[in-house]
């Protein structure tokens, strides 16, 4: 089995069964895969789930206020999240065998949540494409697709240490206002698992960032060259999990900094 040409094949399949078997394999046969670092590293112009998705962006994208679209809107950011750890196995070279097994065992726990998320979809009578979705997190993909630094910069330690501060809201909230649709469980499996996921990035940014010669403590200027208002959002951190998962606490200080801004 030749590892890169296996992640590619899975990365752009489409159909949600195959994609997930196909995944298993390479799980199950990592050790004894040809690490065929030669091979072309292609372009990712269009993500998977534009074959059964109506992919809006951020701003065409219009928010619905419902239990179905809200679970819907998990799904999307979950699935896109399992392409996101195989791209990152994809694009990136010559590196140690950790990295490649650390964002196969992300790419596993993403279609757990995936699959947990539409199950608790289905029971509502709701199937992941039944909604419009946005391509956000997959610009992001496509614009760091050059620089491991970047990569990791942007996905794992910006966007995915916002969805821990997004998840501990809407866990919060639901405390608060009843779960009557048995929904918190699911997100505090899912943001127990994240915290992890972050962590992996941040191990992987401070190793691109040594390779390169790059100060990891730059990592707020990287992400304001990307998004220039970047950390000027109001909204709570969660701030004891993101000092677990590898932030310090001068880079939240920076980042409430900013938050002052607006």
């Amino acid at each position: 089995m030749r590892f890169f040409d296996e992640i590619w094949e899975c990365l752009n399949c489409y159909d949600l069964e195959q994609k997930f078997a196909k995944f298993n394999q390479i799980w199950d046969n990592f050790y004894d895969c040809k690490m065929d670092y030669d091979s072309h590293i292609l372009p990712l112009s269009t993500p998977s789930y534009a074959k059964f998705c109506d992919v809006k962006s951020l701003k065409e994208l219009k928010q619905k206020h419902s239990t179905q679209a809200f679970l819907h809107s998990i799904a999307h950011i979950e699935y896109s999240a399992i392409d996101i750890a195989l791209d990152a196995c994809y694009r990136f070279r010559n590196l140690p065998m950790e990295y490649y097994l650390d964002w196969l065992e992300v790419a596993k726990d993403e279609i757990r949540h995936f699959n947990m998320i539409c199950q608790k979809m289905k029971s509502i009578g709701v199937t992941y494409g039944d909604y419009p979705v946005h391509n956000g997190l997959f610009v992001a993909l496509v614009i760091t697709s050059d620089s491991l630094v970047n990569r990791m910069a942007v996905l794992p330690r910006y966007m995915e240490a916002n969805g821990l501060d997004a998840n501990l809201f809407m866990m919060q909230k639901l405390n608060a206002n009843g779960d009557k649709d048995g929904i918190l469980d699911i997100l505090k499996i899912i943001h127990k698992e994240e915290i992890e996921h972050v962590s992996k990035g941040d191990k992987w940014f401070k190793f691109a960032c040594n390779i390169k010669n790059i100060d990891p403590n730059s990592w707020i200027d990287i992400i304001r060259k990307f998004y220039p208002k970047a950390f000027e959002a109001k909204r709570a951190l969660d701030i004891e999990h993101r000092l677990l998962a590898g932030f310090t606490q001068d880079e939240i200080d920076k980042i409430q900094k900013f938050q002052e801004i607006v």
